[in-house]
């Protein structure tokens, strides 16, 4: 009987052997075996050049980088309830918000219930919401005055639409011409739904699927990968980020460490959240109260969804 964690074992599993194949030829440089290949070179020896003491070594070239796009549409779930989508889904977007001022970020809450984005988005007056903005006779101007967050992305409430009504499920084509980037918060439940099916399929979308730094967490991360893998095929962890959330101040249970050496190679990346009591304080996100090590980590999940589209 194994003493591995469930959560591992899967992820122990051997690949099946490979398929002997012949050992390649090896093909003789042209000419090898002619005379004229074994004589000696007559050519004359190369003139020794000038020593110059006085000339510099030529500078090394400097090559452009390219800009860091942000993806259209970011995809954030929560692997069971309290994992840390909603924070997740508003620090991703602070952070493309704050790296390029000129561009224009919305954070929308797509949760089937309806979540707290609104309240901890640091939004209190003129919330719109995914109605108010579709039945806009000028969405264009209505998505430039939307709300700000505390760092800077426009904020999309749920309002009071269910979940399964049509309306809310054409904002994504909405923003999609206003904005340059959406992040979206599907909570723990939406993901799988036949209303989002649309979202999953999507070709530009990256997601990001964030699980608590709990044993039962990791236990369910194999279903909602492959609900992914059934749903959208294989190819889908090329734009796939987990993030690993730390909910409380206390040792977690399971090493952190053992997951992100797992899913190495499996995934774009997976990339650890630390605890921050800000956060855990479930009232308002201001970004000037976040720990660096808070910071940091959301804009190196910023970086990776822009990898998973391979814009880096």
């Amino acid at each position: 009987m194994s003493t591995e964690p469930e959560w591992m074992q899967w992820l122990n599993q051997e690949p099946e052997p490979e398929t002997d194949l012949p050992p390649a030829a090896v093909v003789p440089l042209r000419g090898a075996d002619s005379p004229a290949s074994s004589a000696p070179a007559e050519h004359p020896a190369p003139a020794p050049r000038d020593q110059d003491p006085q000339r510099e070594a030529a500078d090394t070239p400097v090559w452009p980088q390219p800009p860091i796009t942000a993806p259209p549409l970011v995809l954030v779930t929560g692997v069971g309830g309290g994992a840390g989508a909603t924070t997740t889904a508003i620090g991703i977007a602070g952070a493309w918000a704050t790296h390029d001022a000129s561009s224009s970020v919305a954070v929308v809450d797509l949760t089937v219930t309806g979540g707290d984005l609104r309240s901890r988005a640091s939004i209190e007056d003129l919330v719109t919401t995914i109605d108010t903005l579709i039945e806009s006779v000028e969405p264009e101007a209505l998505v430039s005055d939307l709300p700000l967050s505390a760092a800077g992305a426009r904020v999309v409430d749920r309002g009071d639409s269910r979940f399964d009504d049509p309306v809310v499920h054409r904002v994504p084509d909405l923003l999609r011409s206003h904005v340059d980037t959406a992040v979206y918060d599907l909570g723990a439940d939406a993901l799988g739904s036949r209303e989002c099916v649309r979202l999953r399929e999507d070709a530009d979308a990256v997601f990001v699927l964030v699980v608590q730094a709990r044993a039962d967490a990791f236990n369910r991360l194999r279903g909602y990968l492959d609900l992914l893998a059934n749903a959208v095929g294989e190819s889908v962890f090329e734009h796939t980020v987990v993030v690993i959330s730390h909910q409380n101040s206390a040792e977690p249970d399971v090493d952190p460490a053992e997951l992100v050496g797992y899913l190495s190679g499996r995934v774009r990346a997976t990339l650890e959240v630390p605890y921050d009591p800000h956060l855990a304080t479930g009232l308002e996100i201001a970004s000037w109260e976040l720990r660096a090590a808070t910071v940091g980590a959301y804009d190196r999940i910023r970086r990776a969804t822009a990898s998973a589209e391979g814009r880096q």
